[in-house]
């Protein structure tokens, strides 16, 4: 059999020797189909290049095949192809929600000025003063810096004392122009409008029930409008106006440094001397340095004073400090350094 298998025509001659005998046959012959079984093909004897393209489709062939043609796709060893370029940028995306607000930090304490360089400092390291001695403005006396004590008596007293005037009692002496115990400079009849600044520093080391706080008095002469001296040929219309840091609305706490400012928006100043202490510019109804000057543009300064701001009645314990006084006229100020 298989010696007959081997002598068979190939595929090629059959066709061609089938499609001869149709031909000749013609019309009047009828074809006759030549079966050519698998069994009848040599192995081998079809080769590729006998197979029309796309003869033999995917599911004619088997599934070991399949297999191996899909994993022919498969990268073989660690070598990477080249990085392909880079995709253009997606949407951007949703804000987020607002964080929630923090919590208000407490606000600090204010600072204390600084002192300005361009300020003349005066020092008065030292007063001579003798117990009981109360030197009159007018004396001639200047004193040291043209400052002296403006009293001293069962009241309280006053000295420069730790680089500070210490002022201790809470009474006053009536031998002084003004009352308080502490120290004054005098002047020759300045213009009070003249006066435009005025500030200092200090501190109370034992409160009283009063409060009591170191206080301004500007001698003044002149303040015909707002004092009860006011009458006669000569009317001296003397008075002292008076600056109290605790009628400015402030309550002293012990070792607390202040800076009061006689010129702040509506500082608040009174006559000792007004007719009325109810009225305009008295005790009561008090008025700003600025009011006085316009309802008195002709009222001059004899002396201002740095004292205790005691009172004829006053009890209790009292001690406090101050210091860096400045005084300006004319926008020409000058700082008064206490004890150096």
């Amino acid at each position: 059999m298989s010696r007959f298998k081997d002598r068979l025509p190939s595929p090629a001659i059959v066709v061609a020797l089938v499609a001869l005998f149709v031909a000749m046959s013609g019309s009047a012959v009828a074809a006759t189909t030549l079966l050519v079984h698998t069994g009848n093909i040599a192995n081998g004897a079809v080769t590729g290049s006998k197979i029309a393209n796309g003869a033999v489709g995917m599911n004619k062939l088997a599934r070991t095949v399949l297999v191996a043609l899909a994993r022919s796709g498969e990268p073989r060893g660690t070598v990477s192809g080249a990085e392909g370029p880079a995709g253009s940028q997606g949407p951007q995306g949703a804000p987020g929600q607002d964080g929630q607000n923090g919590q208000n930090g407490q606000n600090g304490r204010d600072g204390r000025d600084g002192l300005n360089p361009a300020v003349p400092v005066v020092d008065v390291p030292t007063i001579s003063h003798s117990s009981g001695q109360n030197p009159n403005p007018d004396s001639g006396d200047p004193g040291d810096g043209g400052w002296y004590f403006s009293g001293d008596g069962t009241g309280g007293s006053a000295a420069l004392t730790n680089g500070e005037l210490e002022l201790d009692g809470p009474g006053i002496d009536s031998n002084t122009w003004q009352g308080g115990i502490g120290i004054a400079k005098a002047f020759n009849n300045v213009l009070l409008s003249d006066l435009d600044a005025l500030t200092y520093h200090w501190h109370v080391n034992e409160v009283n029930s009063s409060p009591q706080a170191p206080t301004i008095h500007i001698t003044v002469l002149g303040l015909c409008n707002d004092s009860k001296f006011n009458t006669g040929s000569k009317p001296s219309c003397f008075a002292n106006l008076v600056y109290n840091p605790t009628l400015n609305g402030v309550s002293p706490s012990e070792s607390v440094v202040y800076q009061s400012d006689g010129f702040t928006p509506n500082a608040k100043w009174y006559s000792t001397t007004e007719p009325n202490i109810g009225g305009p510019g008295g005790q009561n109804d008090p008025e700003t340095l600025a009011a006085f000057v316009s309802n008195n543009p002709n009222a001059v300064i004899t002396q201002i004073s740095l004292d205790s701001g005691g009172t004829s009645g006053g009890t209790g314990s009292f001690d406090a400090g101050a210091d860096d006084l400045l005084l300006g006229f004319g926008h020409t100020n000058t700082r008064y350094d206490f004890g150096g």
